[in-house]
């Protein structure tokens, strides 16, 4: 029994001791485990470690902006440089502080804080979100961005990762044309000046939201500039400079309409210019004021463009680049509008007579000189005369030359129209301007019997009439009557029925001159004198239509200035002005009369060459690309070459497909060196 229970404690003993060995064993397998965890663990947050600060340096080289923010609470992780620049911040900390957590720091819906949280939640529940943002920017100048939000891991932690890419000048761009459209679809209707002004002033400051712009417009008759546009400015401010002088030393916008040229005024508080007007610009805020004037198609001065800051500052040469487009459209809304104005008081003044005012008013531009002649025949009925004439003011020459008359055909020497100069007219014109018309008999003075010799050869005139032309409140012309009994008297209700006819007359001619300036102007370049490219575009849809309907060829020519930029950036804009002149003056004058040449856009010019084929069209291009490179322009050295690109119709093309392969090959001359063509099947 005694033996029994022995070898029952022995084994029991030796069974607890198997069990603290196994124990023992297994804890310091576990131990070995743990530590081989440990150093995994080590090893993997080293490893996270070194991720993380390779993609800050990957992300600091970047060329597109990164911000990282916690999955959850939208904390910032991670800003690089260009993010913290879009956001206007220089540091991590103020992006946080001053960006993330102000909402007043936003712009307006769509894009305030509001909705920038609100992309976070939707990349955090739907994934990857692809949006365009506008950043605060530095200094109010916001920044666009083509904006990407995804998940990532970041520092071992969940994260989204905002990239951005800059697209700002595309934005600005895309802003600029939009507005300049609105524009130029306000100066055709019949929408107010203020209206269009408001526009272009709108699409300057796109570019420049830290500006604030004006527009003012001369009053001619009191020599005084006026608002057309300036909503952005307080009332005391607006009102103050109303009626401002066209004067040295009238501000910055009155001595810059005086002198026709740009007028910086840096700092407000120190140009004694500002003297009268310097507590206006106080209240309003503004430090300083750069104005360059409005001149028109003859150089004359229409108003001026003031761009102002609220700090001392002065205009750079990209501001001054940036300025050049709405300065045009400003100029050409205003000459528009007056030319719209203008023909309004005409077309008033041309409702007093009955009968001719009806038939003036109903002529165009191309049958307003039948229609004059017309008129002129009536008179001569019904004032039972021989002979009447339109003589037309010639500024240039001193002279009147008769433009119509009737009967017609009535010529001078050497076939030339009839002519008088002014000296021999100076007498009548003294008495018009006494008495608003003159009448001169034969044998009353030698003067009169030369002047008499001189409108009629075949028949002998015996008197006249002169009543004025008059256009805009000056003698534009006259209204010359020849009878040829010497018993003709002219009565007070002769003059008095030939008077107005004349002022109706007058204003049909200036009609049609306001008319064909305006198409000259919506068919033409204003700089070159050439085609523009609407009507460019209208050439070749007409072309394609014959081409297509009879199955005419013909090609065109893409010229492109070679290192025109080098021009403008060595030599001025106004060297750069005078080169595009001088290469569209060559182009025009070597081509045949049936070419059209015209300026495609910028340094481009396109030449459409109807019944030519791709060869000759080749051969055309070649001798003006060398009659060019032989040509000395006006700049220093005097050498210009051109590069082109050949192409001819193909059937079933459209515009948009001719002048994309005229384009491309364009790009390959350029491509291959400048000066030279090349050509496109």
């Amino acid at each position: 029994m005694m033996d029994l229970s022995h070898a029952l404690m022995l084994g029991a003993t030796s069974l607890l001791l198997l069990t603290l060995l196994y124990r023992e064993w297994r804890y310091r397998q576990l131990q070995r485990k743990n530590l081989a965890m440990l150093q995994h663990v080590g090893q993997a947050q080293r490893t996270l470690t070194e991720h993380g600060r390779e993609l800050r340096g990957l992300f600091d080289q970047a060329a597109i902006s990164v911000i990282v923010f916690d999955r959850y609470d939208h904390k910032v992780c991670y800003a690089n440089d260009l993010a913290l620049e879009s956001f206007g911040v220089s540091s991590q900390d103020q992006l946080t502080t001053e960006v993330m957590y102000r909402p007043d720091a936003w712009a307006d819906a769509p894009y305030s804080l509001h909705d920038f949280e609100g992309w976070l939640g939707k990349a955090g529940k739907l994934g990857v979100q692809r949006f365009e943002w506008k950043a605060p920017g530095a200094e109010g100048h916001p920044v666009w961005l083509d904006a990407t939000l995804a998940a990532t891991v970041f520092d071992g932690q969940q994260a989204l990762m905002l990239t951005g890419i800059n697209v700002s000048e595309r934005k600005i761009s895309q802003s600029t044309d939009w507005m300049r459209n609105r524009a130029m679809v306000a100066m055709t209707g019949e929408r107010p000046l203020s209206a269009t002004l408001d526009l272009i002033v709108a699409m300057y400051q796109f570019s420049a939201p830290q500006a604030r712009c004006g527009i003012m417009v001369l009053d001619s008759d009191n020599q005084v500039l006026n608002w057309g546009t300036g909503a952005g400015f307080p009332e005391p401010f607006h009102s103050g400079l109303q009626g401002l002088p066209v004067r040295y030393g009238a501000a910055t916008c009155g001595t810059a309409a005086s002198i026709r040229g740009r007028v910086v005024t840096e700092d407000i508080a120190k140009d004694e210019r500002w003297g009268r007007y310097r507590d206006l610009a106080q209240a309003a805020g503004v430090q300083s004021c750069w104005s360059e004037p409005i001149l028109g198609t003859g150089g004359e001065v229409l108003g001026t463009f003031a761009v102002y800051h609220n700090s001392p500052w002065t205009p750079g040469e990209d501001d001054m680049e940036t300025l050049t487009g709405p300065l045009y459209l400003a100029s050409l809304a205003i000459e528009r509008h007056q030319s719209r104005e203008s023909l309004k008081r005409l077309v008033a003044a041309e409702k007093s007579i009955r009968q001719i005012s009806v038939k003036l008013q109903s002529l165009d531009a191309d049958s307003t000189d039948s229609g004059v002649q017309e008129v002129m025949k009536f008179l001569c009925e019904y004032l039972h005369i021989a002979q009447a004439y339109a003589f037309v003011r010639d500024p240039v020459n001193a002279i009147y030359q008769a433009n119509h008359c009737w009967p017609p055909v009535v010529l001078g020497a050497d076939d030339e129209p009839l002519a008088m100069t002014q000296d021999e007219l100076s007498g009548c014109l003294a008495t018009i301007s006494a008495n608003n018309h003159c009448t001169l008999h034969r044998d009353q003075s030698e003067d009169s019997d030369e002047l008499l010799d001189l409108l009629m050869e075949d028949e002998q005139a015996e008197s006249v009439l002169m009543v004025p032309v008059i256009v805009e409140d000056r003698i534009d012309g006259l209204l010359v009557f020849c009878a040829t009994d010497s018993h003709h008297r002219w009565e007070a209700l002769e003059i008095n029925t030939a008077t107005p006819i004349a002022a109706l007359i007058g204003s049909a001619l200036h009609r049609k001159s306001l008319v064909q300036s305006l198409v000259h102007q919506a068919l033409h370049d204003r700089l070159t004198g050439l085609f523009n490219r609407g009507k460019l575009e209208d050439q070749l849809r007409q072309e394609i239509h014959r081409a297509s309907r009879y199955g005419n060829e013909f090609s065109l020519i893409l010229f492109d200035v070679d290192h025109f930029k080098h021009v403008n950036d060595r030599f001025g804009h106004n060297a750069g002005d005078d080169v595009l002149v001088e290469v569209a003056r060559q182009l025009k004058d070597n081509v045949r009369s049936a070419d059209m040449v015209g300026r495609w856009g910028g340094e481009e010019f396109l030449v459409v060459l109807p019944e030519t084929n791709l060869a000759a069209a080749g051969e055309v291009a070649e001798t003006l690309r060398q009659h060019i490179s032989r040509q000395s322009f006006p700049i220093p050295g005097g050498a210009i070459t051109v590069s082109a690109g050949v192409t001819a119709f193909l059937p079933g093309e459209g515009a948009q497909d001719l002048i994309k392969r005229a384009d491309d090959a364009l790009y390959r001359a350029k491509e291959a060196g400048r000066n030279r063509i090349k050509m496109s099947a």
